[in-house]
């Protein structure tokens, strides 16, 4: 959901639940996407909060694949290939009562074998922020990933250990992130750790999707 139009590289309908503990406080969302057959389009909706900040959101994407095949593409298989997305997304804050409707926008060029690039402008109506990022597949097991926007550096790696485990680890500069997930028959389940100066913020998450 954050990159609408990644939505093009989903193989399978899929079902996340992900929850956390901030401050002692929980948070958690949960999002939904589906490849919609042959007609080169992808949906998604999704929602969460975080109780620490007494915040919310709720947000619906969609993505076409404007030519070419993202998925087989990023296994170094077919390409090139284009996707374009956006998503509506409506927050809210009880501590303020501040209540907000966006909408952001992207989209993913395929040039080199298992090479991707994208842009992607977040609160076009509000604050748009515009961010560039690259991911390169080597061997189709080792993932990264790269981006700039407002001012700031992220970067991340997911390495595929096995067909059951899958280790990631990130930064934006300020903080640290690493966990892993474990699949098995269409499951699949992770924990994910982001480290702040003075705690620790723990995740964990459930995937299905449909074999």
């Amino acid at each position: 959901m954050a990159a609408p139009a990644g939505l093009g590289r989903i193989e399978f309908p899929q079902v996340s639940a992900t929850a956390g503990i901030t401050d002692n406080e929980p948070s958690g969302c949960v999002a939904a996407a589906m490849p919609l057959g042959l007609s080169g389009f992808s949906i998604g909706a999704g929602g969460g909060w975080d109780k620490s900040t007494a915040t919310g959101n709720g947000q619906v994407s969609g993505c076409y694949v404007v030519t070419g095949d993202p998925i087989g593409f990023m296994e170094g298989l077919f390409g090139p290939s284009i996707t374009v997305g956006a998503s509506a997304r409506y927050s809210y804050s009880r501590n303020t009562s501040d209540k907000a409707f966006d909408v952001d926008g992207g989209f993913q060029f395929s040039l080199f074998p298992s090479i991707a690039l994208g842009m992607t402008c977040t609160d076009i109506f509000n604050d748009a922020v515009f961010r560039t990022g690259i991911s390169h597949v080597f061997n189709r097991s080792l993932k990264i990933h790269a981006s700039y926007g407002n001012e700031t550096w992220q970067s991340g790696a997911e390495l595929t250990v096995s067909k059951a485990l899958c280790v990631y680890s990130g930064t934006d500069g300020h903080t640290m992130n690493a966990g892993l997930t474990i699949s098995a028959a269409g499951w699949k389940c992770g924990y994910g750790a982001e480290f702040h100066e003075n705690a620790i913020e723990h995740r964990i998450g459930l995937t299905w999707r449909s074999l």
